[in-house]
């Protein structure tokens, strides 16, 4: 593995859980867009075999809370008028 390669940080990250006969399994899928979540669906196993999908945001998005988003949303609203 080299070291100095450059890290990839991705806007989202899904686990997708699917059924299997010995038992559920998790992937991992990172991706830019949430349109992209859509293709990963429809290529990978058969989508009646999903047990679940959880979409968190990735490493490279702030944690913000919502109450600090909509500061800073009024904040740019203000400065614009």
């Amino acid at each position: 593995m080299n070291d100095n390669a450059p890290v990839q940080l991705h806007r989202w990250s899904a686990k997708i859980t699917y059924r299997h006969d010995d038992g559920p399994q998790s992937r991992l899928f990172n991706f830019e867009e949430l349109e992209e979540l859509q293709e990963i669906v429809e290529r990978g196993p058969n989508f009646y075999a999903i047990e679940s999908i959880v979409v968190i945001p990735g490493d490279r998005c702030p944690k913000v809370t919502v109450e600090g988003t909509k500061i800073v949303r009024d904040h740019l609203r203000a400065e614009a008028e």
